[in-house]
Protein backbone atom coordinates (compact mmCIF):
# COMPACT_ATOMS: atom_id res chain seq x y z
CA UNK A 1 0.00 0.00 0.00
CA UNK A 2 1.36 3.42 -0.88
CA UNK A 3 0.98 6.14 1.71
CA UNK A 4 0.68 8.91 -0.88
CA UNK A 5 -2.94 7.79 -1.34
CA UNK A 6 -4.02 9.50 1.84
CA UNK A 7 -4.39 13.01 0.51
CA UNK A 8 -8.12 12.50 1.10
CA UNK A 9 -7.62 11.78 4.80
CA UNK A 10 -5.92 14.99 5.88
CA UNK A 11 -5.99 18.47 4.51
CA UNK A 12 -2.51 19.11 3.17
CA UNK A 13 -3.29 22.82 2.99
CA UNK A 14 -4.23 22.91 6.67
CA UNK A 15 -1.31 20.73 7.67
CA UNK A 16 1.33 22.85 6.04
CA UNK A 17 -0.34 26.13 6.93
CA UNK A 18 -0.13 24.99 10.53
CA UNK A 19 3.64 25.41 10.40
CA UNK A 20 3.35 29.21 10.36
CA UNK A 21 4.10 29.70 14.07
CA UNK A 22 7.57 28.23 13.75
CA UNK A 23 9.56 28.70 10.58
CA UNK A 24 9.89 25.73 8.26
CA UNK A 25 13.53 25.51 9.27
CA UNK A 26 12.60 25.05 12.91
CA UNK A 27 10.39 22.05 12.24
CA UNK A 28 12.25 18.78 12.54
CA UNK A 29 12.48 17.01 9.22
CA UNK A 30 13.59 13.59 8.10
CA UNK A 31 15.00 12.06 4.97
CA UNK A 32 11.95 10.87 3.06
CA UNK A 33 14.06 8.32 1.20
CA UNK A 34 15.08 6.51 4.38
CA UNK A 35 13.63 3.02 4.65
CA UNK A 36 12.49 2.39 8.20
CA UNK A 37 10.27 -0.38 9.49
CA UNK A 38 6.93 0.72 10.94
CA UNK A 39 6.57 0.68 14.70
CA UNK A 40 3.68 0.45 17.11
CA UNK A 41 2.90 3.87 18.55
CA UNK A 42 3.71 4.28 22.23
CA UNK A 43 1.14 5.73 24.62
CA UNK A 44 3.95 7.54 26.48
CA UNK A 45 4.30 11.25 25.81
CA UNK A 46 7.80 12.21 24.61
CA UNK A 47 9.14 15.72 24.05
CA UNK A 48 10.34 16.54 20.53
CA UNK A 49 13.99 17.53 20.11
CA UNK A 50 15.02 21.03 19.12
CA UNK A 51 16.92 21.74 15.95
CA UNK A 52 20.38 23.22 16.54
CA UNK A 53 19.51 26.64 15.09
CA UNK A 54 16.59 26.98 17.52
CA UNK A 55 18.98 26.59 20.43
CA UNK A 56 21.36 29.23 19.14
CA UNK A 57 19.13 31.87 17.57
CA UNK A 58 16.37 34.27 18.50
CA UNK A 59 12.85 33.56 17.29
CA UNK A 60 9.60 35.45 17.66
CA UNK A 61 6.59 33.56 19.02
CA UNK A 62 3.02 34.80 19.46
CA UNK A 63 1.81 35.29 23.02
CA UNK A 64 -1.43 33.53 22.15
CA UNK A 65 -2.02 30.38 20.14
CA UNK A 66 -3.29 31.40 16.69
CA UNK A 67 -6.73 30.36 15.54
CA UNK A 68 -6.94 27.60 12.90
CA UNK A 69 -6.23 28.77 9.33
CA UNK A 70 -9.78 27.84 8.36
CA UNK A 71 -13.10 27.47 10.14
CA UNK A 72 -13.60 24.06 11.73
CA UNK A 73 -17.01 22.40 11.69
CA UNK A 74 -18.31 19.46 13.66
CA UNK A 75 -18.90 16.08 12.05
CA UNK A 76 -22.49 15.48 10.94
CA UNK A 77 -23.20 12.40 13.05
CA UNK A 78 -26.25 11.59 10.92
CA UNK A 79 -23.90 10.74 8.04
CA UNK A 80 -21.81 8.28 10.06
CA UNK A 81 -21.93 4.61 9.17
CA UNK A 82 -23.09 2.24 11.92
CA UNK A 83 -22.95 -1.54 12.03
CA UNK A 84 -25.98 -3.80 12.36
CA UNK A 85 -25.86 -3.82 16.17
CA UNK A 86 -26.10 -0.03 16.39
CA UNK A 87 -27.99 1.21 13.33
CA UNK A 88 -31.42 1.09 15.02
CA UNK A 89 -30.32 3.57 17.74
CA UNK A 90 -30.10 7.35 17.23
CA UNK A 91 -26.61 8.23 16.05
CA UNK A 92 -26.15 11.00 18.59
CA UNK A 93 -27.02 8.57 21.37
CA UNK A 94 -24.53 6.01 20.03
CA UNK A 95 -21.70 8.54 19.81
CA UNK A 96 -22.47 9.89 23.28
CA UNK A 97 -22.26 6.42 24.77
CA UNK A 98 -19.04 5.65 22.88
CA UNK A 99 -17.44 8.75 24.35
CA UNK A 100 -18.54 7.76 27.84
CA UNK A 101 -16.82 4.42 27.24
CA UNK A 102 -13.72 6.22 25.96
CA UNK A 103 -11.31 5.31 28.80
CA UNK A 104 -12.29 1.63 28.54
CA UNK A 105 -11.93 1.73 24.76
CA UNK A 106 -8.49 3.32 25.13
CA UNK A 107 -7.47 0.42 27.35
CA UNK A 108 -8.64 -1.95 24.60
CA UNK A 109 -6.41 -0.21 22.06
CA UNK A 110 -3.32 -0.30 24.27
CA UNK A 111 -3.99 -3.98 25.06
CA UNK A 112 -4.28 -4.96 21.39
CA UNK A 113 -1.22 -6.78 20.04
CA UNK A 114 -0.29 -5.85 16.48
CA UNK A 115 1.63 -8.44 14.48
CA UNK A 116 3.85 -6.12 12.44
CA UNK A 117 5.29 -7.79 9.33
CA UNK A 118 9.01 -7.38 8.61
CA UNK A 119 10.09 -4.73 6.15
CA UNK A 120 8.90 -1.19 5.41
CA UNK A 121 5.50 -2.13 3.93
CA UNK A 122 2.47 -2.67 6.12
CA UNK A 123 -0.03 -4.03 3.62
CA UNK A 124 -3.79 -3.43 3.40
CA UNK A 125 -4.58 -5.47 6.52
CA UNK A 126 -2.76 -6.16 9.77
CA UNK A 127 -3.14 -9.21 11.98
CA UNK A 128 -4.01 -8.31 15.58
CA UNK A 129 -4.68 -10.22 18.76
CA UNK A 130 -7.22 -8.86 21.21
CA UNK A 131 -6.97 -9.47 24.96
CA UNK A 132 -8.50 -12.76 26.05
CA UNK A 133 -11.85 -12.62 27.81
CA UNK A 134 -14.01 -15.19 29.57
CA UNK A 135 -17.17 -13.68 28.11
CA UNK A 136 -17.90 -12.56 24.54
CA UNK A 137 -16.87 -8.96 23.96
CA UNK A 138 -19.20 -6.77 21.85
CA UNK A 139 -17.56 -5.66 18.63
CA UNK A 140 -17.98 -2.00 19.56
CA UNK A 141 -15.43 -2.45 22.37
CA UNK A 142 -12.72 -3.74 20.03
CA UNK A 143 -10.53 -1.68 17.68
CA UNK A 144 -11.80 -1.72 14.10
CA UNK A 145 -8.91 -0.20 12.15
CA UNK A 146 -5.17 0.44 12.32
CA UNK A 147 -3.98 3.93 11.47
CA UNK A 148 -0.60 3.96 9.69
CA UNK A 149 0.58 7.49 10.49
CA UNK A 150 3.37 9.14 8.53
CA UNK A 151 4.70 12.40 9.94
CA UNK A 152 6.94 15.21 8.81
CA UNK A 153 9.26 14.73 11.80
CA UNK A 154 9.80 10.96 11.68
CA UNK A 155 10.96 8.42 9.12
CA UNK A 156 8.96 5.70 10.84
CA UNK A 157 5.32 4.91 10.24
CA UNK A 158 3.38 4.82 13.52
CA UNK A 159 0.79 2.06 13.86
CA UNK A 160 -2.20 2.88 16.06
CA UNK A 161 -5.19 0.55 16.59
CA UNK A 162 -8.33 2.68 16.82
CA UNK A 163 -12.10 2.50 17.14
CA UNK A 164 -13.08 3.85 13.75
CA UNK A 165 -16.49 5.23 14.72
CA UNK A 166 -15.06 7.19 17.66
CA UNK A 167 -12.45 8.87 15.45
CA UNK A 168 -14.97 9.39 12.65
CA UNK A 169 -17.28 11.29 15.02
CA UNK A 170 -14.53 13.81 15.83
CA UNK A 171 -12.57 14.28 12.60
CA UNK A 172 -14.31 15.21 9.32
CA UNK A 173 -11.43 13.83 7.19
CA UNK A 174 -11.89 10.45 8.92
CA UNK A 175 -15.70 10.47 8.94
CA UNK A 176 -15.76 7.55 6.49
CA UNK A 177 -14.58 5.15 9.22
CA UNK A 178 -17.03 2.85 10.98
CA UNK A 179 -17.04 0.23 13.70
CA UNK A 180 -17.85 -2.32 10.99
CA UNK A 181 -15.45 -2.10 8.02
CA UNK A 182 -17.51 -4.60 6.01
CA UNK A 183 -20.43 -2.14 5.85
CA UNK A 184 -18.38 0.77 4.57
CA UNK A 185 -18.65 1.94 0.97
CA UNK A 186 -15.43 2.04 -1.06
CA UNK A 187 -13.03 4.83 -0.16
CA UNK A 188 -9.56 5.69 -1.53
CA UNK A 189 -8.01 5.23 1.92
CA UNK A 190 -9.56 1.82 2.59
CA UNK A 191 -8.28 -1.55 1.33
CA UNK A 192 -9.70 -2.57 -2.02
CA UNK A 193 -9.57 -6.29 -1.24
CA UNK A 194 -11.88 -8.19 1.15
CA UNK A 195 -10.73 -8.73 4.70
CA UNK A 196 -8.97 -12.10 5.18
CA UNK A 197 -10.84 -14.62 7.25
CA UNK A 198 -9.46 -15.90 10.52
CA UNK A 199 -6.85 -18.55 9.96
CA UNK A 200 -8.18 -21.13 12.42
CA UNK A 201 -10.94 -21.49 14.97
CA UNK A 202 -8.28 -22.00 17.64
CA UNK A 203 -7.38 -18.31 17.45
CA UNK A 204 -10.71 -16.59 18.10
CA UNK A 205 -9.09 -13.37 19.33
CA UNK A 206 -6.90 -12.86 16.23
CA UNK A 207 -8.35 -10.80 13.39
CA UNK A 208 -7.15 -8.78 10.42
CA UNK A 209 -7.88 -5.07 10.72
CA UNK A 210 -7.89 -2.73 7.71
CA UNK A 211 -4.92 -0.36 7.59
CA UNK A 212 -5.76 3.30 6.97
CA UNK A 213 -2.79 5.49 5.95
CA UNK A 214 -2.77 8.97 7.46
CA UNK A 215 -0.42 11.93 7.19
CA UNK A 216 0.02 14.17 10.23
CA UNK A 217 2.61 16.90 10.85
CA UNK A 218 3.81 15.76 14.30
CA UNK A 219 4.51 12.20 15.44
CA UNK A 220 5.24 13.42 18.98
CA UNK A 221 1.71 14.81 19.35
CA UNK A 222 -0.01 11.62 18.14
CA UNK A 223 -0.34 10.12 21.67
CA UNK A 224 -1.90 13.40 22.81
CA UNK A 225 -4.50 13.24 20.04
CA UNK A 226 -5.25 9.61 20.84
CA UNK A 227 -5.66 10.26 24.57
CA UNK A 228 -7.84 13.29 23.93
CA UNK A 229 -10.26 11.53 21.60
CA UNK A 230 -10.75 8.73 24.12
CA UNK A 231 -10.71 10.61 27.43
CA UNK A 232 -11.54 14.25 26.60
CA UNK A 233 -9.91 15.40 29.83
CA UNK A 234 -8.64 19.01 29.58
CA UNK A 235 -6.75 18.76 32.89
CA UNK A 236 -4.95 15.57 31.79
CA UNK A 237 -4.05 17.15 28.46
CA UNK A 238 -2.75 20.27 30.15
CA UNK A 239 -0.58 18.24 32.51
CA UNK A 240 0.99 16.54 29.47
CA UNK A 241 1.68 19.83 27.70
CA UNK A 242 3.27 21.69 30.63
CA UNK A 243 6.51 20.82 32.45
CA UNK A 244 6.53 20.29 36.19
CA UNK A 245 7.56 23.43 38.09
CA UNK A 246 10.96 23.26 39.80
CA UNK A 247 10.89 22.54 43.54
CA UNK A 248 10.61 25.72 45.63
CA UNK A 249 13.73 26.99 47.36
CA UNK A 250 11.75 27.32 50.57
CA UNK A 251 8.43 25.97 51.82
CA UNK A 252 5.55 27.54 49.98
CA UNK A 253 1.86 27.02 49.46
CA UNK A 254 0.91 24.29 46.97
CA UNK A 255 0.99 25.32 43.34
CA UNK A 256 -2.42 25.99 41.78
CA UNK A 257 -4.12 22.98 40.26
CA UNK A 258 -4.17 22.73 36.50
CA UNK A 259 -7.95 22.52 36.62
CA UNK A 260 -8.08 26.15 37.82
CA UNK A 261 -6.20 27.23 34.72
CA UNK A 262 -9.03 25.85 32.63
CA UNK A 263 -11.66 27.44 34.89
CA UNK A 264 -10.27 30.83 36.00
CA UNK A 265 -11.11 32.28 39.42
CA UNK A 266 -14.36 34.27 39.38
CA UNK A 267 -13.95 38.04 39.16
CA UNK A 268 -15.06 38.46 42.79
CA UNK A 269 -12.05 36.49 44.00
CA UNK A 270 -9.48 37.86 41.57
CA UNK A 271 -8.67 40.84 43.78
CA UNK A 272 -7.56 38.59 46.63
CA UNK A 273 -5.75 35.90 44.63
CA UNK A 274 -3.22 36.27 41.78
CA UNK A 275 -4.09 34.84 38.36
CA UNK A 276 -3.08 31.19 38.42
CA UNK A 277 -1.76 31.24 34.85
CA UNK A 278 0.63 34.06 35.74
CA UNK A 279 1.69 32.29 38.92
CA UNK A 280 2.51 29.12 37.02
CA UNK A 281 4.31 31.05 34.28
CA UNK A 282 6.42 32.74 36.95
CA UNK A 283 7.26 29.37 38.49
CA UNK A 284 8.10 27.77 35.13
CA UNK A 285 10.37 30.68 34.19
CA UNK A 286 12.98 29.12 36.48
CA UNK A 287 13.30 26.22 34.02
CA UNK A 288 15.76 26.29 31.14
CA UNK A 289 14.71 27.92 27.90
CA UNK A 290 15.41 24.61 26.13
CA UNK A 291 12.86 22.81 28.33
CA UNK A 292 10.25 25.50 27.77
CA UNK A 293 10.86 25.54 24.01
CA UNK A 294 10.54 21.76 23.73
CA UNK A 295 7.14 21.94 25.41
CA UNK A 296 6.13 24.77 23.08
CA UNK A 297 7.13 22.63 20.09
CA UNK A 298 4.94 19.86 21.52
CA UNK A 299 1.97 22.25 21.82
CA UNK A 300 2.68 23.46 18.30
CA UNK A 301 2.70 19.86 17.04
CA UNK A 302 -0.63 19.19 18.72
CA UNK A 303 -1.99 22.37 17.13
CA UNK A 304 -0.80 21.18 13.71
CA UNK A 305 -2.37 17.74 14.13
CA UNK A 306 -5.64 19.21 15.38
CA UNK A 307 -5.78 21.44 12.31
CA UNK A 308 -5.00 18.53 9.97
CA UNK A 309 -7.72 16.37 11.56
CA UNK A 310 -10.08 19.37 11.69
CA UNK A 311 -10.89 18.79 15.36
CA UNK A 312 -13.40 21.43 16.43
CA UNK A 313 -13.65 20.60 20.14
CA UNK A 314 -13.66 23.88 22.09
CA UNK A 315 -12.21 22.26 25.23
CA UNK A 316 -9.25 20.93 23.24
CA UNK A 317 -8.50 24.35 21.78
CA UNK A 318 -8.94 26.04 25.14
CA UNK A 319 -6.48 23.65 26.83
CA UNK A 320 -3.93 24.17 24.04
CA UNK A 321 -4.36 27.93 24.31
CA UNK A 322 -3.85 27.89 28.07
CA UNK A 323 -0.71 25.75 27.75
CA UNK A 324 0.75 28.00 25.04
CA UNK A 325 0.00 31.15 27.03
CA UNK A 326 1.65 29.80 30.17
CA UNK A 327 4.77 28.68 28.29
CA UNK A 328 5.01 31.94 26.33
CA UNK A 329 4.63 33.87 29.58
CA UNK A 330 7.36 31.81 31.23
CA UNK A 331 9.75 32.40 28.32
CA UNK A 332 8.98 36.13 28.30
CA UNK A 333 9.59 36.43 32.03
CA UNK A 334 12.84 34.48 31.73
CA UNK A 335 13.97 36.77 28.92
CA UNK A 336 13.17 39.89 30.96
CA UNK A 337 15.08 38.56 33.96
CA UNK A 338 18.14 37.77 31.84
CA UNK A 339 18.00 41.21 30.23
CA UNK A 340 17.76 42.86 33.65
CA UNK A 341 20.71 40.83 34.94
CA UNK A 342 22.79 41.73 31.89
CA UNK A 343 21.97 45.43 32.28
CA UNK A 344 22.88 45.35 35.97
CA UNK A 345 26.18 43.61 35.26
CA UNK A 346 27.15 46.09 32.54
CA UNK A 347 26.33 49.08 34.73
Amino acid sequence: MTYDALSSCASSVSSYAAQSMLSSESCSSVDSTAVTSPRIASSRIALPPLDAHLKNSSIHLPNQLPVPPKALVEVDVHQLILDEELESAPRGYVIGNLRQLGPSLLTATTSTCLHVPPGPDVGPYMSCTFPSSNAPVPAVYLPSHVLAIQSLDSAQTLLVPVHGLLWAASSPPLAFLSSSPERQPPHPSLPKTPRPRRATSTEPATVSLPVVPLRLPSSYACPLIQHWLYTRSPATLLSSLLPSPPPPAQPASPSPSLSRLLNPTPAVEEASSPPTALSLAESLSALSSITLMRHMVLVHGLWQNAVALELSDDQLWHAMGVAWGVLAGALARRSRLRHAQTTTTQS
